[in-house]
């Protein structure tokens, strides 16, 4: 920035000192309040632009430093060379440049650069790198944060283990947890390294981005032009270091996993180690610099054609059998899958929630009331609807805590969550939009009663399974289309696609059908013949195409959604 409380300079050459109150960048001097009535109607300098001193001591230094007078010779600077870059007087014309052809006055290159194209390029450029840079420290403290759920995941998994087992096992589970201790930390030390130096280029993008603004501001053509030229080189400067950092292993998601050592069989003579953490390196997200003149675009992902989906399965499972005197097969009327692909499911039968991963048990949380769907809030938390209580409970799953509940009035029934609200279906036709506080949004009459809900840019999908139609509606709960199965079909879980593309279990057809996103056709994607029965609770993970569909009496499937070539 410029000094600050500067003096006037022409005072200054009275011997007299004053506050300045205006910049003169083609004078070059600051100006009080009495000078500058005069500097107005002197013929040499009534066409001058002054700006506020606040103002100039605003601008960055470089910006405030630019001279309009040649520093060799001690001349206004009148042109510009294209062919050596620079401003030049008129003896530097005559003595360097006498045989260049494209000088052209500095005012006229000067003039409108600041709506030039390469001005808003490079701000189009310093704000994109702002965001990449943001982004990419967003996703590398989520995986940090992943990191921690993933650890105690493994740990509880690897302390439900050990109950099983004997004393024989105490040395090798400690050796197990320092590895995943020293593990995390190494990774976690890793990232934090990484979003270090990220932080420090994201710093000097600000900074870019800071000076520009207020160059657009404040400063004139001129001092424009020639920050211009500095910080198109900076700014390429920190797009190839980011280009750099992509190739950095530091960038790859990072996954604890865990692979269970067959323990329970001669255990003494077999058993070295209690198992084997894993790490897993996923390619990080590719992304591509706002860079018009090299013609590069962001890369804007291709809708699937419903016609065109195949489901590739990848494991099937069964919910974990309560455990308590009393208890009863498993009854799943919910389920949603967290983005480390833990699975929760809801036990309507035996009140309780379960936790699922890759086809392991890893805890479950009881009630003292009766559940019957569940949506994810986020790493740790997941709201779960109980119908007779009217109630939606928020819960953490880590702790088995219920933080808040949330009074509803009428009996509630499907919940989904989208942009920071939770959608709940309740009876009477109605749904309501609700705050994470509890705090009602709005409220939405529906055509017809619907078990379950899902909501994805504005629009409302449920299934009326007594009428055997799914609806497609607005916030309002205008109807935009509708889709007539058999009655007898049941239509119950529904779930969609990041394209609009709908899943639709229909308990008593044992199917999952998908719609395409105007409701106008179907296909069949799961029979009996796959193993459904009874199926009711489906999930869609947009993030990793995962579809998850669960027969009501606990049997699970995992499918990879993928187009057909």
């Amino acid at each position: 920035m410029a000094t600050s409380d500067p003096s006037c300079d022409i005072c200054l050459n009275l011997h007299v000192t004053k506050s300045a109150t205006v910049w003169c960048s083609e004078c070059e001097e600051a100006i009080c309040e009495e000078c500058e009535q005069r500097h107005r109607i002197q013929k040499a300098t009534k066409y001058h632009k002054t700006i506020k001193i606040e103002d100039y001591q605003e601008l960055p230094i470089y910006i405030a430093n630019i001279k309009l007078e040649c520093e060799d010779h001690n001349q206004k600077l009148d042109f510009y060379c294209s062919i050596h870059d620079e401003p030049c007087c008129t003896r530097c014309v005559s003595e360097k440049h006498k045989d260049c052809r494209e000088l052209k006055p500095l005012p006229e290159v000067a003039e409108g650069v600041k709506s030039s194209a390469a001005f808003s390029d490079l701000e189009d450029r310093v704000k994109d790198m702002s965001q990449v840079i943001g982004q990419l420290i967003e996703e590398k403290l989520y995986h940090q944060s992943n990191l921690e759920v993933q650890s105690k995941t493994i740990i509880s998994e690897v302390d439900r283990v050990r109950k099983a087992i004997n004393k024989h096992l105490n040395s090798i589970q400690n050796e197990l947890l320092i590895s995943i201790a020293t593990t995390k930390g190494q990774q976690s030390e890793n990232i934090d390294n990484l979003v270090g130096k990220l932080s420090k280029m994201k710093t000097n993008v600000a900074e870019i981005a800071s000076g520009l603004e207020k160059t657009k501001q404040h400063a004139s053509d001129y001092q424009t032009f020639l920050g211009v030229r500095k910080w198109i080189p900076e700014i390429e400067n920190q797009e190839r270091d980011v280009i750099s950092i992509e190739s950095d292993q530091g960038m790859a998601d990072v996954d604890l996993q865990l692979t269970m050592n067959k323990i329970l069989d001669k255990i003494e003579k077999n058993i070295s180690e209690f198992g084997r953490l894993e790490i897993y390196f996923s390619p990080p997200k590719k992304f591509v610099l706002r860079k018009e003149k090299q013609g590069q675009i962001l890369l804007i992902p291709s809708p699937r054609c419903f016609s065109k989906i195949k489901l590739s399965k990848i494991r099937s499972f069964d919910i974990q059998k309560a455990e308590c005197k009393g208890d009863e097969n498993g009854l799943i009327t919910g389920c949603e899958m967290f983005e480390d692909n833990r699975i929760v499911l809801i036990d309507k039968r035996n009140n309780r929630l379960v936790i699922h991963r890759e086809g392991f048990f890893i805890k479950q949380i009881r009630f003292d009331d009766t559940p019957l769907d569940v949506t994810i809030i986020d790493s740790n938390t997941v709201a779960v609807t109980f119908v007779e209580k009217k109630i939606i409970s928020m819960v953490d799953v880590i702790s088995s805590k219920i933080l808040k509940t949330i009074p509803v009035v009428n009996k509630c029934f499907g919940i989904c969550s989208f942009s920071g609200k939770l959608v709940v279906s309740l009876n009477d036709k109605i749904m309501k939009i609700l705050a994470l506080s509890g705090n009602v949004v709005s409220i939405v009459s529906i055509k017809d009663n619907a078990t379950y809900c899902s909501v994805m840019n504005d629009k409302i999908y449920y299934a009326a399974q007594a009428r055997g139609v799914i609806y497609c509606c607005d916030l309002n709960g205008s109807v935009l289309w509708e889709f007539s199965c058999r009655k007898s079909d049941h239509p119950q879980g529904i779930a969609h696609d990041a394209s609009g593309n709908v899943f639709v279990s229909c308990e008593n057809a044992n199917k999952v059908i998908v719609i395409d996103f105007n409701g106008k056709e179907s296909r069949v994607l799961l029979t009996s013949d796959d193993g459904l029965t009874k199926p009711r609770a489906v999930h869609y993970n947009r993030k990793t195409d995962i579809l998850l569909v669960c027969n009501k009496l606990g049997r699970s499937f995992m499918y990879k959604v993928q187009n057909i070539n």
